[in-house]
C-alpha cells in the first residue's frame, strides 16, 4: 500500500522519484531484458502470473484504500491483491507488490504498513517503469482532442490506473520544462468520476480495464500446499500450511474491518 498522492504533494512524489530513479530503473531493467520473462504475456498480465508462483491470494476487499499487500509469517511470504478495485489499479498493484517481493530487504516484519515512505515509494515507482514505458511519447503523439480523453487513452494502452498516467507525464513535464502540461495536470489530478465505464464506452475504449473482478482465488496458495504435500506426505506438512492459509485469511479479514 502507498501514500494517498493528491494535485497538492505532487510535486514532493514527483522529487522523490527523482532521487530514486537511478536505482528502480535500474531494478525494473533487470526484469525488462529477461526475454525468458517479458515473452511469458504483456507486462499486466505477467504481473499476476508472477505473483501466483509466490501463491497469490485474489480476494474482493471493500476498500478503496487497501490495494494489497505482502503477509509474512514464519517465514512465509504470501502476496494478497484488492480485486474489488479497478483492474487497471490491481494490475498496478501486483507490479508494486512484486517489487517489495524481489528487491524490498527492509519491510518484511509483519505485512507492509504505510509508514514505509521510502520503499513504497519505491514500489510504486518500480510499477511505473514496469507498465509506463513511453507514456509521455504515446501522449504527446495523440490527436489533439480533450485533455482528459488523452489520459483514458493512455489508460487504455498502458493498462494503468487514472494517476499513475499523471504522474508519469507531470515527470515528464518537469524534465521538458513544460509547465502549461504541468499546469494542466494539476487542475484535474484530484477529480473523480463516478462514470468511468461509461466514459471509455464513449471513447471506445474497453471499459473493463476500469472495472473491478471481484475475483476469488486461493488456488496458487492451494497449490503449494499441495506441492508440499506431495514432496513430503511423511512430515504431516499440510497440516501446518493448511492452518497457515486460514491464518491469513483471518488476519485479512480482521485488518479490513479494522479500516472500515
Amino acid at each position: 500500500m502507498s501514500e494517498l498522492i493528491t494535485a497538492q504533494n505532487l510535486e514532493l512524489v514527483v522529487k522523490k522519484n527523482l532521487e530514486i530513479k537511478e536505482e528502480v530503473f535500474a531494478q525494473a531493467m533487470r526484469l525488462q531484458i529477461n526475454s525468458s520473462i517479458m515473452k511469458v504475456a504483456s507486462a499486466p498480465q505477467l504481473a499476476l502470473l508472477i505473483l501466483q508462483g509466490f501463491g497469490l491470494i485474489q480476494m474482493p476487499i471493500e476498500d478503496k484504500f487497501w490495494s494489497g499487500a505482502i503477509f509474512v509469517k514464519d517465514g512465509k511470504v504470501i502476496p494478497v491483491t484488492n480485486t474489488s478495485l479497478p483492474r487497471a489499479n490491481q494490475y498496478f498493484t501486483a507490479w508494486h507488490e512484486i517489487y517489495h517481493l524481489i528487491f524490498d530487504k527492509v519491510s518484511f516484519d509483519h505485512f507492509i504498513e504505510t509508514d514505509n515512505t521510502l520503499e513504497e515509494r519505491k514500489a510504486e515507482y518500480f510499477a511505473a517503469c514496469m507498465l509506463l514505458n513511453g507514456v509521455e511519447r504515446y501522449f504527446m503523439e495523440l490527436p489533439e482532442i480533450e485533455f482528459i480523453s488523452k489520459i483514458f487513452y493512455c489508460m487504455s494502452t498502458f493498462q494503468t490506473p487514472y494517476k499513475s498516467v499523471l504522474i508519469s507525464l507531470y515527470e515528464y513535464g518537469v524534465q521538458s520544462e513544460n509547465e502549461k502540461l504541468c499546469n494542466r495536470i494539476k487542475e484535474v489530478f484530484d477529480l473523480q468520476f463516478d462514470d468511468l465505464p461509461n466514459r471509455f464506452r464513449m471513447l471506445g475504449l474497453d471499459d473493463s480495464l476500469v472495472t473491478p473482478s471481484y475475483v476469488i482465488n486461493t488456488s496458487s496458495l492451494k497449490e503449494r500446499i499441495k506441492r508440499t504435500i506431495n514432496e513430503n506426505p511423511e512430515l504431516h506438512y499440510h497440516k501446518d500450511n493448511e492452518e497457515y492459509l486460514k491464518n491469513i485469511m483471518d488476519e485479512i479479514n480482521m485488518i479490513t474491518r479494522r479500516s472500515e
